[in-house]
């Protein structure tokens, strides 16, 4: 790995969701902003197929499986959000997110 320090790219808005990214070697950092009522499921009827780990500048998310597992992510916390999820913003959320599996 190389020393690397670079802004996040433009602002673009996908499925709803205002997203920033830059790609550092084989990692994407973006940051992203739900808006409140924001759902998965209203722009994809499949599970989220990504796994995610990051942190929750501000707000409240909610993630669950379809195993009944759940997580509600709130501003200071880091998470850990594996594959086949569905999620529902219940307050405007701003996440920093460090993926492996997905381009800017």
């Amino acid at each position: 790995m190389q020393p690397t320090a670079t802004a996040l790219g433009d602002p673009i808005e996908v499925a709803g969701v205002r997203k920033e990214a830059t790609r550092l070697g084989d990692v994407t950092v973006t940051r992203a902003v739900y808006p409140t009522g924001w759902r998965h499921a209203d722009h994809d009827p499949e599970p989220c197929l990504l796994s995610h780990v990051g942190y929750c500048v501000s707000g409240r998310l909610r993630v669950w499986w379809p195993d009944g597992a759940e997580v509600l992510v709130e501003g200071g916390q880091a998470f850990a959000l594996p594959p086949g999820h569905d999620a529902e913003c219940l307050q405007e959320c701003t996440l920093i997110q460090f993926d492996r599996n997905e381009g800017p």
